[in-house]
C-alpha cells in the first residue's frame, strides 16, 4: 500500500490534514468490523492507510514510500505429530484487531486475543490451510497455516513421518521382533528386516484425506549400549532367587 493507495482507500484526495483522516477512518471503519465482513482483512487495510498518512502528515508527505500488507493472513495453528495423525480436539487463542475510537482524539489500534476451540480432522499436512467458518451468520472467519511439530525422534516429511527408535546393540545385531510405539499405536517389527537399520512400514504414516495419500512410517534404529552391571550386583541378586 502507498499514499495514492491510502487515501483512495479512504475516500480522500489531496491536500489532507490530520482531522480529515481521522473523520475518513470514523466513517469507514465499523463498516469493515470483522463480524460484519467474516475477516479482519478490511479492518488491517484501513488502519494501515490510516497509519501511513498520519505518520506521512507528521514527516513529510512521501509518495513513494510503501507499507507491505501482510501476504499470509493465515494464524499458524501448531499440531503434534499424534493430532495430526489421529484429529481431535483442541484449543487455541487468535489475535483479532480492536479499534479504539474516540471522539475527542486519534484512534488507538491495539490487538486482542480470542480462545477458540477446534475438533481437527485426522490427516492434516503441514503447511494447509484449514478454515474455520464462522459458528453465527456474519461472525468472523478464521484461516489457519499447519505446523507440525519436529521433534527430535518423530516428525513429518510430506505424507511420511520419520520414527528414530533406540535398540540395544546387542539385540540389534542379532535381529528379532521388537516393539516399537508410533503415532498408530503399537508395532511389532522384525529387526531381521531392515536395511542398514532401517525399515518401512507402508500406510503408516498420515493417513489419507480427500485430498492426499496415506503416507508411509519410515523407521531409523538407533543401537545405545546397555551398562555392564557390577559383579557384586550380579552376584547379590543371584543369591536373592535362590537364597
Amino acid at each position: 500500500m502507498n499514499r495514492t493507495s491510502a487515501l483512495g482507500l479512504l475516500g480522500l484526495s489531496e491536500p489532507i490534514r490530520a482531522q480529515d483522516v481521522q473523520a475518513a477512518f470514523r466513517q469507514r471503519v465499523k463498516r469493515a468490523h470483522p463480524d460484519l465482513n467474516g475477516t479482519d482483512a478490511p479492518l488491517r487495510r484501513l488502519i494501515l492507510a490510516r497509519d501511513l498518512l498520519m505518520r506521512q502528515l507528521r514527516n513529510g508527505p512521501d509518495i513513494s514510500e510503501i507499507i507491505e500488507e501482510l501476504s499470509d493472513p493465515a494464524e499458524p495453528l501448531r499440531l503434534s505429530v499424534e493430532t495430526a495423525v489421529t484429529g481431535g480436539g483442541i484449543v487455541t487463542d487468535v489475535p483479532l484487531p480492536l479499534e479504539l475510537i474516540h471522539d475527542a482524539g486519534p484512534g488507538r489500534s491495539l490487538m486482542h486475543r480470542k480462545t477458540l476451540r477446534i475438533t481437527l480432522p485426522a490427516g492434516l499436512r503441514d503447511g494447509e490451510r484449514l478454515r474455520l467458518k464462522a459458528a453465527r451468520p456474519g461472525g468472523t472467519e478464521h484461516v489457519f497455516r499447519i505446523e507440525i511439530e519436529r521433534r527430535e525422534d518423530l516428525h513429518a516429511e510430506g505424507h511420511d513421518l520419520c520414527l528414530t527408535v533406540p535398540v540395544e546393540a546387542r539385540r540389534l545385531r542379532l535381529g528379532g521382533q521388537v516393539r516399537v510405539e508410533t503415532p498408530h499405536g503399537p508395532q511389532t517389527v522384525d529387526l531381521s528386516d531392515a536395511v542398514d537399520n532401517r525399515l518401512t512400514l507402508k500406510g503408516l504414516g498420515l493417513p489419507a484425506t480427500a485430498r492426499y495419500p496415506a503416507g508411509d512410517l519410515h523407521l531409523r534404529f538407533e543401537a545405545f549400549e546397555t551398562p555392564m552391571r557390577p559383579a557384586s550386583d550380579l552376584l547379590a541378586e543371584f543369591h536373592r532367587k535362590w537364597a
